[in-house]
Formats: structure tokens, sequence, C-alpha cells
């Protein structure tokens, strides 16, 4: 009796093996993207053809896949990159600010620090220098 369970537990094993029914890493059968990372504030990143963007939690592209790297949204605005340079959309896909930016760090209470052709000074979410 216990060689008939041991060998019923490894054909199981098996078939669930064979079915894929592990979660995986990286571009599943059933998704268009090579990677969708976690929904953060509403939106997921996503990559394909090498270019990032965001869909929403029903899969719409809200921000197209075009930029070489992108980071999650946090209070509302998400920091793209498009070259060497780095800026900021919304979680309507509209360019708050353009890729011009060295860096742009993380906003604390609505201000961050940015690095502009070696300056670096803090502006508003909204692209403004403030003091």
């Amino acid at each position: 009796m216990k060689l008939h369970l041991k060998h019923f537990l490894v054909a199981l094993i098996l078939l669930f093996v064979a079915t894929g029914s592990f979660a995986q890493k990286g571009k599943s059968k059933s998704s268009k993207y090579d990677y969708q990372g976690p929904y953060c504030d509403g939106l997921a990143r996503v990559k394909t053809n090498q270019k990032w963007g965001f869909v929403d939690t029903t899969g719409n592209v809200v921000v197209p896949p075009k930029y070489n790297q992108v980071e999650n949204f946090v209070d509302g605005l998400a920091k793209v990159r498009t070259g060497q340079r780095w800026g900021l959309v919304d979680k309507t896909g509209a360019v708050i600010i353009k890729p011009t930016f060295e860096w742009i760090y993380d906003f604390n209470d609505g201000i961050a620090k940015v690095k502009i052709d070696g300056e670096e000074y803090y502006m508003d979410r909204n692209g403004q220098r403030v003091k």
C-alpha cells in the first residue's frame, strides 16, 4: 500500500510540474509582456521589446511602452527614463516633466532633490525649483 501511495504522489507531482502550475517569473504564455511588475498606486510596470510602460488593473495601457526604464508610481507620479535622462509622468500618462534630469530622487513632502548637468537642487511635483 505504501508503495502505491508513493507512486501516486510522484505521478501527481510530475503532472503538476508538467502543466506549469507553479508560479513562473517572466513572460507567461498568456501575457503579451516580457515582464509585468506588481501594481503600485493602481498601475503596473510592463516591459515589451526592451521598452517600459504601465497598464491599469484591467490591462489597459495607460503609458505606452516607450521608455528605457520606469519606476513604480508613488503618490500619483512615476519616474521615467529616456536615454540617460529622467522625467515624470502622472497616472493618466501625461508627461509632467520631460526626461531632462540626470536623476530625480524620491519625493518627500512634495519636494525632490534633482540633478541636471552636475547641479543639484530641489523641485516640487510640477518641476518648479524650490529653496
